[in-house]
């Protein structure tokens, strides 16, 4: 059995250290399992792809977008967040036009070390999932009950790195892996600290 995977042990750890109830953590894991199939044995950039997919089938709008891209020139100052993101709902011109086009939007630093640079797109990306699944009252999820995104955000982006930390395993790739997974979810914890 790997060390990266999801157990009982570990969802009471995040439970204990995010504050966040066992139940609500097992309800995202759910969530995450029904997207998963999808992105299993892809890298992290397939996943914003198939998350765009995944928010296409479920608002009914084929022309969700993500972008990701670093902060402009001047955009990034210290005690800044590492990455941002931001939900343009369709009637907003963004990028094109388009006023069907709906998009979601993550900056980030780019002279962040690429192990610290994913967990802050999967954490983002995790902002995304949590808002649209609460928007859709896709599987168990209900507008009552279920907090911001934050810490969810971090919790999902722990399920996300979780397994691709083992899919990165296979082609030796230190720079995009944690040596543990105590060692990633140190990293996810200090995000959602704004450390």
């Amino acid at each position: 059995m790997s060390e990266f995977k999801i157990d009982g042990a570990k969802i009471r750890k995040m439970s204990e250290e995010f504050k966040v109830g066992e139940d609500l953590i097992l309800l995202l894991h759910k969530a995450y399992c029904r997207f998963s199939p999808s992105i299993q044995g892809r890298f992290l950039a397939h996943i914003m792809r198939g998350m765009e997919s995944y928010i296409r089938t479920l608002t009914k709008n084929d022309r969700f977008i993500i972008i990701c891209e670093p902060y402009k020139a001047g955009e990034f100052s210290q005690g800044q967040k590492q990455a941002i993101s931001c939900y343009y709902p369709s009637r907003t011109t963004i990028r094109s036009n388009d006023k069907r086009n709906s998009s979601f939007i993550i900056n980030y630093n780019s002279n962040l070390p690429e192990k610290e640079l994913r967990d802050y797109i999967a954490h983002e990306i995790g902002h995304i999932f949590l808002a649209i699944m609460k928007k859709s009252r896709a599987g168990d999820w209900n507008s009552a009950g279920v907090p911001d995104t934050e810490p969810l955000s971090s919790i999902f982006g722990i399920f996300t790195m979780s397994e691709k930390n083992d899919f990165y395993a296979n082609y030796d790739v230190s720079a995009r892996n944690h040596a543990s997974w105590q060692e990633m979810f140190d990293s996810f914890l200090k995000i959602h600290q704004g450390l």
